[in-house]
C-alpha cells in the first residue's frame, strides 16, 4: 500500500474545502452533434453541462489517474503490454472531492482540486484493491456537491451517460483485454457506477459474465432497482457477479436524513458479510484506517446492518473524530461515517476481494 496521507485532508478535500479551482474550458475535441439532448429537470441548475460535449480521449495516459504502468507507451495506452499484469483489472470511479462550491458545476478535467482529491482516493480507497487487481481508474468530469434536496439519482443518471460511460467502454474494448474485473467506486463514484451497472453493463452481457463483482459503496442499492436491472445482491463473502454495497453511519443518525440512503436501500456487513441484523464485534475488524490514515488491528469500527433503514451502524468509533464534518451535516446527518466507508473496513475489504477473486477463478 502507498504511504497514505492524513485522512482529514481527504474530508477536507471532499466536503469542506471553501478555495475554489477554477473549471478551465476543455481543449478536447467537440462531438459532431450535440450529445447532451435534453436536459433534466433536476439537472438544469447545473453549471457547465456543455463540458460534456467535448470529448475526452481515453487512449492517453494523461486521462487517467492511474492505468498499470506496463500499458503506457509515450503518453499511449498500449493494451498488447501486458508484462507484470495481474490476472484481474479493477475500473474504480472516485467520489466527490471538489467540495462545496457557490454553484454546483461540472468540473473541467484540469480542476486542480478534483485531480488532487482523486489522487488522495487513490491513495487510501483504491489501495484495497492494489494486492489483487491491476487499478484503472480514469478523470472524469464530476460535478461539486448538489443543492441540499436535489434529485441526486436523476443527475447522476444523465450525466454519467458522458464521461464514466466513455472510460468504461474504451476500458472494456481496448484494455481489458478478456481479464476478469471488478468495478467499484464510492459515494458520487458509486451512484455512477449504479448507473452504468443498468445502463451499460446489463446491456453487455458478455462483459457482465466476466464482472467478478461491483462495489459501490457510500451509495443505495434498492430492492427496486434490482428488480428492474435483474442484478443480483451479494449474500456471502464469496458469491460473484453480484453487487457489494453499504453505508455507515452511527446510531445517532438512524432518525436523520442521509442522502446516502434510500426507501428498499440494502447493506452489507463488510465484516462478517452477512444480510440480517448479526453484529460483527470491532474485535472481527481486520483492520481499520485512522483519522491520520494509519492502519491499525484490530480496527475500530464494529458494525451491524439496520435492515430497516439499510445502512451499517458502527458504535465504537469516536464520532467527534470520524463523524462527517459540519457542511456535510445537513444531507448526511450528524453521525454520518460517509467518509470512513472504505477506511473503517480497509482489511476486510482487502480480504474479501481476494475471496471474490479466488472463488470466480476457481468457478
Amino acid at each position: 500500500m502507498k504511504k497514505v496521507n492524513s485522512m482529514m485532508l481527504l474530508a477536507s478535500v471532499m466536503l469542506t474545502a471553501m478555495t475554489f479551482a477554477s473549471c478551465k474550458s476543455s481543449n478536447k475535441p467537440v462531438a459532431e452533434t450535440s450529445r447532451i439532448g435534453e436536459i433534466p429537470e433536476a439537472a438544469q441548475y447545473i453549471v457547465g453541462i456543455e463540458k460534456y460535449d467535448s470529448l475526452i480521449d481515453y487512449s492517453q495516459a494523461a486521462n487517467w489517474l492511474d492505468v498499470p504502468a506496463a500499458l503506457v507507451k509515450d503518453g499511449t495506452l498500449d493494451a498488447t503490454a501486458t508484462d507484470s499484469m495481474k490476472a484481474v483489472d479493477v475500473f474504480y470511479i472516485y467520489p466527490t472531492v471538489t467540495g462545496f462550491r457557490p454553484e454546483t458545476e461540472v468540473c473541467d478535467m484540469t480542476d486542480t482540486m478534483m485531480i488532487a482529491g482523486a489522487q488522495m482516493v487513490r491513495q487510501i480507497q483504491t489501495a484495497v484493491f492494489d494486492e489483487s487487481c491491476n487499478v484503472f481508474m480514469p478523470i472524469y468530469r464530476q460535478i461539486s456537491m448538489p443543492k441540499p434536496g436535489s434529485d441526486y439519482r436523476a443527475i447522476i443518471d444523465y450525466v454519467s451517460k458522458f464521461d464514466a460511460t466513455d472510460a468504461l467502454d474504451y476500458y472494456l474494448n481496448n484494455l481489458n483485454q478478456g481479464r476478469p474485473f471488478i468495478l467499484a467506486g464510492h459515494s458520487q463514484g458509486a451512484s455512477v457506477l449504479i448507473a452504468l451497472l443498468e445502463n451499460y453493463m446489463t446491456k453487455h452481457p458478455e462483459a457482465l459474465s466476466r464482472m467478478i463483482a461491483a462495489y459501490p459503496i457510500g451509495f443505495a442499492v434498492t430492492k427496486d432497482w434490482l428488480a428492474k436491472t435483474g442484478l443480483k445482491f451479494a449474500e456471502g463473502p464469496t458469491d460473484t457477479g453480484v453487487i457489494v454495497s453499504w453505508n455507515t453511519e452511527g446510531p445517532t443518525n438512524l432518525k436523520e436524513k442521509n442522502m446516502t440512503l434510500a426507501p428498499g436501500g440494502i447493506s452489507i456487513n463488510p465484516i462478517n458479510w452477512k444480510r440480517d441484523d448479526t453484529y460483527a464485534d470491532v474485535k472481527e475488524n481486520l483492520g481499520s484506517l485512522t483519522v491520520d490514515g494509519k492502519l491499525v488491528t484490530p480496527g475500530i469500527a464494529d458494525a451491524r446492518v439496520d435492515t430497516v433503514r439499510g445502512s451499517v451502524v458502527v458504535t465504537t468509533a469516536d464520532a467527534k473524530l470520524y463523524a462527517i464534518p459540519a457542511d456535510g451535516a445537513q444531507m448526511f446527518g450528524p453521525e454520518s461515517y460517509h467518509l470512513h466507508d472504505y477506511g473503517f473496513f480497509f482489511n476486510n475489504m482487502k480480504q474479501n476481494v481476494a475471496d471474490r477473486i479466488k472463488a470466480f477463478m476457481e468457478k
